[in-house]
């Protein structure tokens, strides 16, 4: 449409009308253009807004993520701490469990001493104490007799 304008002749009469119109359709043209040109910048600059906002929030998350990451880090560490300890334990108490006397043992000590009975037997206090009476009641019959 601007080749039409350069080759026209603008000194009126019915070539001249048809240059305004044509001059009017190409400002109208260049009007729309420039109407469209400033829509797409907004929404360039609107996609550039979005854009950072985005990028930012990425970036916060990202630093929340990383943050949440070592703290998980150090309670995974102190819950591995936790199992060795643990298992320390329970391995010095396995040791100290094998030093215990099976249930088998303490069925043969049982049966010995049903076999023996202990119970029926006098102790050093009863012996000592038996022999003080009889001594003493030999000793008041001596005495006695004479």
């Amino acid at each position: 449409m601007l080749a039409k304008l350069d080759n026209q002749d603008f000194s009126g009469g019915k070539r001249g009308r048809q240059g305004i119109a044509y001059t009017q359709a190409a400002l109208d043209g260049v009007a729309e253009a420039e109407r469209r040109l400033r829509a797409l910048e907004e929404r360039f600059s609107n996609l550039e807004r979005r854009s950072q906002v985005t990028e930012e929030n990425m970036l916060s998350s990202d630093r929340k993520i990383k943050a949440e990451i070592k703290l998980l880090a150090s309670e995974v560490s102190g819950f591995k701490a936790q199992i060795t300890g643990q298992e320390e334990k329970l391995k010095a108490l396995a040791n100290e469990l094998q030093g215990f006397a099976r249930s088998e043992d303490v069925d043969v000590i049982r049966k010995y001493l049903n076999l023996i009975e202990p119970l029926g037997f006098v102790t050093q206090a009863e012996v000592e104490r038996v022999v003080r009476q009889v001594v003493d009641a030999a000793l008041e019959e001596q005495e006695a007799a004479k």
